[in-house]
């Protein structure tokens, strides 16, 4: 007999039952992730603030560690690149780039990770992604 609760994320499911360690792994890992995305960097000769991998990394981890785990993973990342590792784009690190022109982008990596989790867990809840009538609005009429 199974008595294990039914998972809310993708990663949940894989690492049932999640205790304290496993989810500082987790964290810890998608941190990692989204520092190896950010090496990925296409230069835009209109903006200052180039085409990186991060966004990506970011909404993967928020889809997949669900939105509280995949926030905190992105609050991570942000702290050990304000610690000075090479964690941001290029290779780059420390406080300096916490109050440049990617500023906005970084502060805002925990948020978007928040957003889509939270979506991708009402899709499970809602019948998963295969059923996107489920989501989308009902009709007034």
């Amino acid at each position: 007999m199974n008595s294990y609760a039914k998972a809310e994320t993708l990663v949940g499911a894989f690492v049932a039952p999640s205790d304290w360690a496993r989810s500082a792994l987790v964290v810890v890992g998608f941190s990692l992730l989204t520092a190896l995305a950010a090496q990925v960097v296409v230069p835009l000769p209109w903006t200052p603030v180039p085409l990186t991998g991060q966004t990506f990394a970011v909404l993967l981890t928020g889809a997949l560690l669900g939105p509280r785990l995949g926030a905190l993973a992105m609050l991570a990342y942000l702290a050990e690149g304000a610690a000075g590792l090479p964690f941001f784009r290029g290779g780059a690190g420390g406080g300096g780039h916490l109050s440049g022109a990617t500023a906005g982008y970084l502060f805002a990596f925990p948020a978007a990770a928040y957003v889509t989790g939270y979506l991708a867990c009402c899709a499970r809840q809602a019948g998963g992604a295969s059923s996107p009538r489920k989501l989308a609005p009902k009709s007034r009429s």
